[in-house]
């Protein structure tokens, strides 16, 4: 059952990927809706556990039950984060890719951005994802399911603060009747609303995880198969992101030595939230099977992240990226200023540059929601922050070291450590610059999106590290020579149906947290 359910997920995914990228006829896009009705009503059916024919109103439309509700959210979010977000502006607003051999510059490297570009993630986000977890989170009286479903509430909600700023949240998600049919919701204050609210959200994750059993979610749980202690560690770990997130303008260095102190948390690649793939036909990670079946792969290696890379002496550029087998950089890696046409339209073959290999970019690769590295990072910067209980240099240390396993090189990971010379003793200016490039490194291939947001947050006045240093303007950029994207804009569904959106952002804007 949960084989053909997964099947049903990703069919789901693809049909809504096309409704809100496509501009085909009227009778297509009609077409598009009642594949996708009747898609909806083979996955309610098809997952029941019995027909339970007795006592059934057969003018009523059958209920999922939280098995069902859980496994569709978690199909629905494996696309959200690696298509929505991590193949979208982020992968070159990251400046780890840029625009390849083949194709003309498009508008995210030029730094044009449209309303219409952001409709799907906002879209599948909430009424996919948040909805089916909200249902939830209403209905269930399991606390396991319950807590699980805040847990990826309250990462979803981040994710659209950190891209948007303000949005729906105390009145998302309250259509029905029962809940008040708020059809027109509030936009609430990211900074002094949401972000509390997404603490006070995992707090109560945690206090539904406590009271859980094991056992009682399976392996509906594409994530974990029911793990509560897991769980528990990735709440904490989460909640750890949403309080550092906001180190540069409101420090919750209280609330952070007390989570440090008593939370457990991913430590380890056994630990990492993930959805995994099989590489098979309908279970192909979405990243491959969008790029493969629609879009296409174009990408190339940028050079803003490839001079950092050999600065440093770094390893790891053998693993996030192929090597040149043509031209005169045959077996070199071999990248592209950032944005930059050489010879428009380009004539050299792509096997004169490097692309993003398979650790990158493959159909059996997760969909890591945090990784142990990342988390590793946070330790560190709280403890150089805030002086937690953690050992500073063991932290960025772990990170390190652990990135370097997953990619195969650990070999390696002891020389390049010593060659940072990272000392808890130098300035905390320069502690936190060393964190902030190693964890953008560290995210490429993995995690996109989170290293975008990160590179944000970690160019603060004291030290414009990445739009005064590492990243590069591109030639045609539509914005002053060393300014980038900090915001996304809010999609033009969501404007135009609600009477109570704010008024359209720029892309230069800051979120709260970002200075």
């Amino acid at each position: 059952m949960h084989r053909v359910l997964r099947q049903l997920k990703h069919q789901l995914q693809g049909v809504w990927d096309l409704m809100y990228n496509c501009h085909s006829k009227k009778n297509t896009m009609k077409n598009n809706i009642k594949i996708l009705l009747l898609l909806l009503l083979t996955l309610n059916y098809s997952c029941s556990d019995s027909l339970q024919e007795v006592n059934v109103d057969p003018n009523t439309f059958p209920s999922a039950g939280d098995a069902q509700v859980l496994s569709s959210a978690i199909g629905f979010l494996g696309y959200v984060v690696d298509t929505d977000l991590n193949y979208s502006e982020s992968f070159l607003w990251s400046q780890y890719y840029t625009w390849g051999q083949g194709v003309s510059i498009g508008n995210s490297e030029r730094y044009v951005a449209q309303p219409d570009d952001f409709n799907g993630y906002w879209a599948r986000a909430y009424a996919n994802c948040l909805a089916d977890l909200n249902a939830i989170t209403k209905n269930s009286s399991a606390p396991a399911y319950s807590g699980i479903a805040k847990v990826l509430k309250a990462y979803l909600f981040q994710g659209l603060v950190d891209h948007f700023g303000d949005i729906p949240f105390s009145e998302a998600l309250a259509g029905a009747i029962e809940d008040g049919s708020i059809l027109a919701p509030s936009f609430d204050a990211a900074g002094s609303a949401v972000y509390p609210g997404l603490v006070t959200l995992l707090d109560e994750a945690l206090s539904d995880l406590e009271r859980a059993e094991d056992g009682v979610v399976g392996e509906e749980d594409f994530i974990y198969q029911g793990d509560i202690s897991k769980w528990i560690k990735f709440a904490n770990s989460l909640k750890l992101r949403v309080l550092m997130r906001t180190s540069e303008t409101d420090p919750q260095a209280a609330a952070i030595k007390e989570l440090i102190a008593n939370g457990t948390f991913i430590e380890t690649v056994a630990d990492m939230p993930y959805i995994p793939y099989t590489g098979a036909s309908g279970d192909q990670n979405p990243m491959f099977a969008r790029a493969e079946y629609g879009v296409g792969m174009f990408y190339f290696a940028s050079n803003a992240t490839l001079d950092v890379l050999e600065s440093l002496d770094d390893p790891r550029g053998e693993v996030l990226y192929t090597k040149a087998t043509t031209g005169s950089f045959a077996g070199q890696l071999h990248g592209i200023d950032q944005g930059t046409i050489k010879n428009e339209p380009f004539t050299a073959p792509p096997t004169d540059y490097s692309m993003a290999s398979e650790y990158a970019y493959s159909e059996t690769n997760p969909v890591i929601l945090m990784s142990p590295w990342e988390v590793w990072f946070l330790r560190a910067e709280a403890a150089a922050r805030y002086d937690t209980s953690d050992d500073e240099e063991m932290a960025f240390e772990t990170a390190i070291a652990l990135n370097f396993k997953y990619m195969g090189i650990e070999d390696e990971a002891s020389s390049y450590i010593n060659s940072l010379n990272y000392s808890s003793s130098d300035a905390l200016v320069d502690r936190i610059d060393q964190i902030a490039v190693q964890k953008w490194i560290s995210l490429n291939g993995t995690q996109e999106d989170e290293g975008w947001i990160e590179a944000r947050r970690f160019d603060r006045p004291e030290s414009r590290l990445f739009t005064n240093g590492i990243w590069q303007t591109p030639p045609l950029s539509v914005l002053p020579n060393g300014t980038f994207p900090s915001a996304w804009l809010y999609p033009e569904s969501e404007r135009s149906l609600n009477p109570n959106a704010p008024a359209q952002r720029t892309i230069t804007d800051n979120i709260f947290w970002d200075n």
